[in-house]
């Protein structure tokens, strides 16, 4: 059963998120970054060796609908593989993902009468 989850697009020149419950899997993450599949899973056993980050605990497996699972990874886990992706895509993104993190959000002014 496939599960529902949201995904990082760049459309229109910009990045923007489907939802808060960010699972891509290599495939997606090659197209987002302009990379191949096999550069992400490259990075991915690199940083399993390394130890840099638990990836059993930013990645699961969704069962497709042939039978055949496919794994997907967190948004923690996407935003270690872009700072390991030297390209114009990648660096677009950690700008991104690093202003989303600092974005002050506007207060509501609260007024007492």
């Amino acid at each position: 059963m496939m599960m529902k989850r949201d995904l990082i697009v760049f459309e229109h020149e910009r990045f923007e998120l489907t939802g808060y419950d960010v699972w891509m899997t290599a495939g997606e993450i090659a197209s987002l970054f302009g990379v191949t599949i096999m550069k992400v899973r490259g990075i991915v056993n690199r940083m399993r060796k390394d130890m840099v980050v638990n990836l059993d605990m930013i990645s699961r497996y969704d069962l497709l609908e042939n039978g055949y699972k496919d794994e997907l990874y967190n948004l923690e886990c996407i935003i270690a593989i872009a700072y390991n992706i030297h390209n114009g895509l990648s660096v677009e993104f950690r700008r991104w993902i690093c202003d989303r993190v600092t974005r002050r959000k506007e207060r509501a002014m609260i007024v007492y009468f």
